[in-house]
This record gives structure tokens, C-alpha cells and sequence, in this order.
């Protein structure tokens, strides 16, 4: 009797054993599929900062020496909402029409807003560039706001305007459509606008 109590006991011992083993791998294997899927989710987006080399804060005298050496033109230099406003064309982007760059109380920079339009487009094609923009600035900074989403008269105008947000400590951008028609005269435009703070 003493030899088939020995004899049992070591089978289960060796199952006791392999069961711990078995649930320790799993075990192991659920944390690091946790670590995994968090580590995914913990992503942390690009920092927005403005296009064509240019940084937050700088002097317009550094941004004129950076249009100047990308052999754009200052087309005009305004006041709008008592903010210096230059408009720049030539800056190379595709379908890129316009740049209107935006500085501070310190004259330096504080805004940049990309305007897209092409005589070619029609409302299929903004909706397409629209749509394309706004995936690759969710594949970069995550999930938007959205700040408008309206189709609505202004008297004898139809205006459309669809917008959305990115927003970070110290800086964000804005993607903008804006369609204005009214009988067969139609203008339509994307915008982006890179603002510090």
C-alpha cells in the first residue's frame, strides 16, 4: 500500500507542477499583452509646430530671411486685428495658394494659416483634399475637435463651413472648408491655421 501511495502522489505532483508552469506563462503572457496594448495607447503626438522650418516666437526679420531664400514674395504686409499680417505667395506646397503669416504684440511669430484653392476643384475634389488633410493630422496628433459642421443661407449666399481642431499645451491648428455660392458664382477654400498658444 505504502508503494501505490508513492506511485500516485508523483503523478500528481509532476501535474501540480505543470499547471504552475502553464499558469504562470499565461499569467505572463496577459501582463505583457497589457504593457503591449498600453504602451499603444499612450502614443504620444508630434508637437505642433509651424510649417516651412519657421518656430514660434521668431522675429519677423528671420521669417523674411527664410521667404526670402525659398524665393517667395510678400505680396502685402497688413494690419488685422491689430496684428502685423503678411501674405505670401510662392511657399511650395502642392495646391497651395496663399500664406498669411500672423505676429504678435512682439513682432514675432504667433500664426501661420495655409490657404488651399484650385480654379480646377470642384466641391468633390475640396471635399477630397479636405478629408485626406484631416487624416494625416489625426494620424499625427490624434482625434480632433470639431468646431463647425454648417450648411446655412446668409442671405442670398449658401455658406458651408466644416472645421476641427488640434489642440496641445503651447500650440494648435485648425483645418478649415469654407464654401460661399450664391446662383452659378461659387468660391471655396482649405484652410490650415498654425497658432502658438
Amino acid at each position: 500500500m505504502g508503494d501505490i501511495g508513492k506511485r500516485s502522489w508523483i503523478p500528481c505532483q509532476k501535474r501540480f507542477y505543470m499547471l504552475k508552469w502553464i499558469a504562470g506563462w499565461i499569467i505572463a503572457l496577459i501582463w505583457f499583452a497589457g504593457l503591449t496594448r498600453s504602451a499603444a495607447q499612450d502614443v504620444i503626438p508630434e508637437q505642433i509646430t509651424p510649417p516651412f522650418g519657421f518656430h514660434w516666437g521668431e522675429s519677423q526679420k528671420a521669417i523674411e530671411t527664410v521667404i526670402t531664400k525659398a524665393q517667395a514674395h510678400i505680396v502685402s504686409r497688413d494690419q488685422v486685428h491689430g496684428r502685423d499680417a503678411w501674405t505670401v505667395e510662392g511657399l511650395i506646397q502642392p495646391s497651395l495658394k496663399r500664406t498669411i503669416i500672423y505676429f504678435g504684440t512682439e513682432k514675432t511669430l504667433v500664426e501661420v494659416e495655409l490657404q488651399y484653392e484650385r480654379s480646377d476643384w470642384d466641391l468633390v475634389a475640396y471635399e477630397d483634399f479636405l478629408n485626406s488633410a484631416r487624416q494625416k493630422l489625426e494620424a499625427k496628433y490624434g482625434p480632433p475637435t470639431v468646431l463647425a459642421r454648417d450648411k446655412k443661407p446668409e442671405g442670398d449666399v449658401m455658406e458651408t463651413v466644416v472645421g476641427y481642431q488640434w489642440q496641445q499645451p503651447g500650440s494648435s491648428i485648425q483645418l478649415f472648408f469654407y464654401s460661399a455660392e450664391r446662383n452659378t458664382d461659387v468660391y471655396r477654400s482649405v484652410s490650415l491655421h498654425y497658432r502658438a498658444g
